[in-house]
């Protein structure tokens, strides 16, 4: 009876990686880490994202040009959303209020629309009765906000 021989996985061979012609930097993790400067688990799973581990028995190195392609990538890929970010941006509130003519906003649209904090909108709707709630929305008439805030300081007495 043959025995088959019981391999063990083996590591790359990282002398083709050392000649002249193909030079590449390798790092451990704790070397990453104060590289970085971020936190050791935070870099080992920045580096495993990147698929820049090359495993050796019981330590691993990181290729520090495949982690770096990897990070211009995710840069790149920032840059675009912010484009697509900035093309989608709305109108101000107040040209959206013309346009569409809307009579009811939520807080948030109120507090941009008027240009004050949301908890001076919510006095004032308070003040001028113009907060209303559907179901789980609480909805501000911006009618009565605005006759509100007219006659501010108009006030007998």
């Amino acid at each position: 009876m043959i025995e088959k021989k019981q391999t063990m996985p083996r590591a790359p061979d990282l002398e083709e990686y050392i000649h002249d012609g193909n030079r590449r930097r390798f790092i451990t993790y704790p070397q990453g880490q104060a590289l970085f400067g971020m936190h050791y688990w935070s870099f080992v799973n920045l580096a495993k994202r990147a698929g820049a581990n090359i495993k050796m028995r019981k330590t691993a190195v990181v290729d520090l040009d495949v982690l770096e392609r990897y990070l211009e990538s995710l840069e790149e890929a920032e840059e675009e959303k912010e484009q697509d970010m900035a093309r989608k941006e709305k109108a101000p509130i107040a040209e959206r209020m013309t346009v569409n003519g809307k009579k009811y906003v939520r807080l948030d649209e109120a507090a941009e629309l008027y240009s004050v904090s949301e908890k001076t909108i919510e006095k004032w709707a308070a003040d001028s009765k113009a907060r209303l709630k559907v179901g789980g929305v609480v909805l501000y008439n911006t009618q009565k906000i605005d006759m509100f805030i007219e006659n501010i300081g108009q006030e007998e007495f």
